[in-house]
């Protein structure tokens, strides 16, 4: 019983760790975030009016049915089934030339920036007295 618990203690920590993870997302004011609209599907139950024949009686001629016949009539009722809903949520993740880190797009420059810091894609800042594409003449 103590290790079985202790499965599903572990278990839930690692639910509630990857639903924290999956909760943290990008600032949408930082200008290096890009976001898109993406689609997915999701299954659902839904009703709908499922038809049956409808036996009933009325008041007839026939005396060999004691005045009684028999008639149908299609009705429906509430039946469910399974099917198929696409909905839609906004997708957050660094633009092109920028990586993320701590929850920042953070610039990428192929070339290390030898002597300065990278502040675009690409882009270094070079220390004073330092120059070139990448800092390093």
């Amino acid at each position: 019983m103590v290790l079985y618990l202790d499965t599903f203690v572990h278990f839930t920590l690692m639910l509630l760790h990857h639903w924290i993870v999956s909760t943290i997302s990008l600032n949408l004011e930082d200008p290096n975030v890009c976001s898109h609209w993406e689609s997915y599907s999701v299954t659902v139950q839904e009703s709908y009016p499922h038809p049956f024949d409808q036996i009933y009686y009325t008041s007839c001629t026939d005396i060999l049915n004691w005045f009684k016949c028999t008639r149908h009539r299609i009705s429906y009722r509430t039946a469910y089934r399974h099917g198929e809903k696409t909905m839609y949520r906004r997708k957050s993740q660094c633009c092109p030339g920028f990586y993320e880190s701590r929850e920042m797009c953070i610039p990428h420059c192929a070339d290390k920036c030898v002597h300065g810091r990278c502040i675009a894609p690409n882009t270094c800042q070079c220390e004073p007295g330092w120059g070139g594409p990448n800092c390093s003449s």
